[in-house]
């Protein structure tokens, strides 16, 4: 296989035996090549029709300054419009500093944006998880309310049967109690667990746009040979 194939001196593309000159950057693929071999440079990235960050950053900076005066001079259309072309330019500028997040100010608009977008995202899923959790606990309260009413009726009921010795009616009354007992605790578990699970989900939604903070590694204890003596 070593045999079948060469390399170009230049670019180091793979070329196939036979082949005489490098089919990405021209060079001729003799190893001995003379000083009139063709030289092979990375080209640079550039970027066509993308406005650069720094420049839009300072003029849509520039604009709200100005839409600033207009509104404190009493000129309000002025203002507005001023405020409409930063808007647009601030928008413009986080498209370019997301191509191109080369200069500082870009990557800090970068990070505050993601940090934005995630504090966003933490404050709707709150509040998703807190209003579905708030409409369950209504829910709950409105089943509970009937059956406490309906508990203090069957101890009424029970007090006058146990006046009267009517053992079968107590009987029936105290499987009753038991039977609404057992259904205001399985209310009273499924608050305990719509909270908890609100909780959960507020806080998984606090780790994800919790920043992460790199450590650098623990050092390994010096053995004894390493210690200084």
């Amino acid at each position: 296989m070593a045999e079948s194939v060469r390399t170009c001196p230049v670019c180091q593309l793979v070329a196939a035996r036979d082949a005489n000159f490098c089919s990405n950057c021209g060079s001729s693929l003799e190893h001995d090549a003379g000083p009139g071999s063709s030289s092979y440079s990375q080209p640079t990235q550039r970027l066509f029709g993308v406005l650069a960050p720094v420049p839009t950053f300072v003029l849509a900076t520039v604009l709200l300054a100005g839409a600033l005066i207009s509104a404190l001079a009493g000129s309000w259309v002025l203002g507005a419009m001023l405020l409409a072309f930063s808007a647009a330019l601030f928008v413009l500028f986080y498209g370019a500093a997301e191509r191109d997040p080369s200069s500082p100010v870009a990557r800090a608009a970068l990070e505050v944006g993601s940090r934005l977008s995630g504090w966003t995202r933490f404050v709707g899923g709150s509040a998703g998880a807190w209003s579905g959790a708030g409409r369950r606990l209504y829910e709950i309260r409105r089943e509970l309310g009937p059956l406490r009413r309906e508990r203090r009726e069957v101890q009424f009921a029970l007090g006058e049967a146990a006046y009267r010795q009517d053992d079968d009616t107590v009987a029936s009354l105290r499987a009753r109690i038991a039977e609404i007992d057992d259904a205001m605790a399985a209310r009273e578990r499924e608050r305990e667990e719509a909270l908890a699970g609100a909780r959960r989900r507020v806080e998984d939604e606090r780790l994800d746009v919790r920043h992460t903070q790199l450590m650098p590694p623990d050092e390994p204890p010096e053995s004894p040979a390493d210690a200084p003596r």
